[in-house]
């Protein structure tokens, strides 16, 4: 009867640690979609606007904030 038991948590762990592998995937997959904007074509164009920032040719957009 302890061998059962022992099984049957090992089973129900073995399921809960792959439930969260999938939550945790589908929560980066659903993250990326809205988050990356920026598709391979145009990274090429924040790449160069981030080295005229560090350069001083641009400055960095601050935005005001009232307190």
């Amino acid at each position: 009867m302890n061998h059962v038991s022992e099984t049957v948590t090992v089973l129900f762990a073995a399921v809960l640690i792959a439930a969260m592998g999938f939550e945790i995937n589908r929560r980066r997959k659903r993250l990326r979609e809205i988050y990356d904007v920026i598709d391979n074509k145009s990274r090429h164009v924040v790449l160069e606007l981030e080295q005229m920032v560090t350069q001083g040719i641009l400055l960095p957009y601050e935005q005001d904030v009232l307190a």
